[in-house]
Formats: structure tokens, C-alpha cells, sequence
């Protein structure tokens, strides 16, 4: 058992490193639809990763042995965006199904308060920063081109600008949870059951650190078009990959250029 515990670590290791080379990949290339086919590839090893994590976990468990550290961690965003862009990063977290997100505002910024095994919290954040980037050069792109400009108030090119990030965010999202969906069939009850356990120790951590939490209400967000949204979406699907690379086929969130 030993042996295939150490040998569960090392293709996790190797696993998270090929994440961390394919989210750099497409953050760096300046070829949109090359981004999109090495995120997605990214995206389908976190998942695995993250079962990972929670079969390792658990039979550390199992064992006796200590379970991974389970942590709470900050992701600040400022701008006008910024509750947009909170909206879709939470339902990119929760897409995992390991960890739970809690927000705070101040005046300025929107907090984002990820909950859940170390590993777990680590990877999300990261995607997190690499979906900042790949939004920016995508939302800059589209806005370049946008033939409704001229038509427009300031306010409504905000809309505009947040709606089309909101688009991106959820559409990333969906296709997470499609991908986690896919990937915890593949393994059957086994895999519901650890990452059921691993969610379970999430909720418990939140109940420690916020014995008084009380669920409030949501904050309200003006919308912009439909077409802006379709826009966001769309940069959000570029490209279709079923777990390979095909370069053939082939910028932190803040604040956004006017």
C-alpha cells in the first residue's frame, strides 16, 4: 500500500507539473484558439489532479496517517468589473465540487475567500490568475472591433465590457463541471466518495474559522447585451480538444482598458 501511495504522489507531481506548463502556454501564445486548446487540457488534468489529491488523501486517512492541510486563502479583486468577475470566478471554483467560496466587499474591492484541502485551494487560484490574463486579451480584441461603440454612453460600455466577462467566466465554468462530471463517472463510486469526503472536511473548516456565518443577500449587477455576452462566451469555446494538445489547430483580473 505504501508503494502505491508513493506511486498515487508521483504521477500527481507529474500531473500538476504539465498544468503549470500548459496554463503558461496559454497564457503566453498570442494565437487565441492555441490559448483555448491549452487551457482546456489544462482544465481536464486539474480535474484529474484534484481526484487525485482526494483518492491520496483519503487513504491517508484510511491509514491513520496526517490529511492534507486544509487552508483558507484570499483573491482580491478591484475595478469597476470586479463583481461581475466574482460572480464567475465563484462558479468556477464550485465547479470542482472540493471547496467552498465565501465574498466580502470593502469599498474598493470584492474579496473571494477559497476554502478547502491546500492543493485543491492552490490550483484554483492559479487558474484563476490565467483566466485574468486570457480575459484581458480576449475582452481587448473583441472591444476593438466592437461596431456598437460609437452608439454608446460610458456607462453603457462598462456593461458592455463586464457582460462580455461575465459570458467568458461562466462558459469556463460549465465546461469545468462537464469536465468533472466526465471525469468522476470514469472512476465510479470510488471517486464520489473521496471527493464527497474531501468536501465534507471543506465544510467542517468553514464551520471552524466562521462558527457565526450567516448567508446574505446578492449584490445586485446591471447587465449589458446579450450580444456581448454571446461575444464572452464565445472567446470562452474557441477551440474543442478531448484531452489532447492540437497546436495544428492552433493577460491577475483588475481593471480593463476603456
Amino acid at each position: 500500500m505504501l508503494e502505491n501511495a508513493s506511486e498515487a504522489t508521483d504521477k500527481a507531481e507529474r500531473t500538476l507539473k504539465l498544468i503549470t506548463k500548459l496554463l503558461a502556454k496559454a497564457e503566453s501564445t498570442p494565437f487565441p484558439a492555441e490559448a483555448q486548446t491549452f487551457q482546456e487540457h489544462a482544465e481536464r488534468l486539474m480535474v484529474r489532479y484534484g481526484i487525485e489529491q482526494a483518492s491520496i488523501d483519503a487513504e491517508a486517512g484510511k491509514a491513520g496517517r496526517p490529511q492534507e492541510l486544509m487552508v483558507e486563502e484570499r483573491f482580491e479583486l478591484s475595478g469597476q468589473y470586479r463583481v461581475g468577475q466574482a460572480r464567475g470566478l465563484t462558479a468556477i471554483a464550485l465547479a470542482f465540487d472540493t471547496v467552498r467560496v465565501l465574498q466580502a466587499n470593502t469599498s474598493s474591492k470584492k474579496l473571494l475567500y477559497l476554502i478547502g484541502a491546500e492543493s485543491d485551494v492552490s490550483q484554483i487560484l492559479r487558474l484563476f490568475v490565467s483566466l485574468g490574463l486570457q480575459l484581458e486579451t480576449a475582452m481587448q480584441s473583441w472591444w476593438l472591433d466592437y461596431p456598437y461603440k460609437p452608439f454608446l454612453s460610458a456607462h453603457e460600455k462598462t456593461l458592455e465590457r463586464r457582460q462580455f466577462q461575465l459570458g467568458f467566466l461562466t462558459t469556463v465554468a460549465h465546461r469545468i463541471a462537464a469536465i468533472h462530471k466526465d471525469e468522476v463517472a470514469a472512476g465510479g463510486p470510488g471517486n464520489e466518495l473521496v471527493l464527497a469526503s474531501r468536501l465534507d472536511r471543506a465544510d467542517e473548516h468553514v464551520q471552524s474559522l466562521h462558527p457565526t456565518l450567516r448567508s446574505a443577500r446578492s449584490q445586485a449587477m446591471s447587465f449589458g447585451s446579450a450580444n456581448a455576452h454571446a461575444a464572452g462566451s464565445f472567446a470562452g469555446t474557441m477551440a474543442t480538444v478531448n484531452g489532447q494538445v492540437n497546436v495544428a489547430d492552433r493577460q491577475a483580473l483588475g481593471a480593463s482598458s476603456g
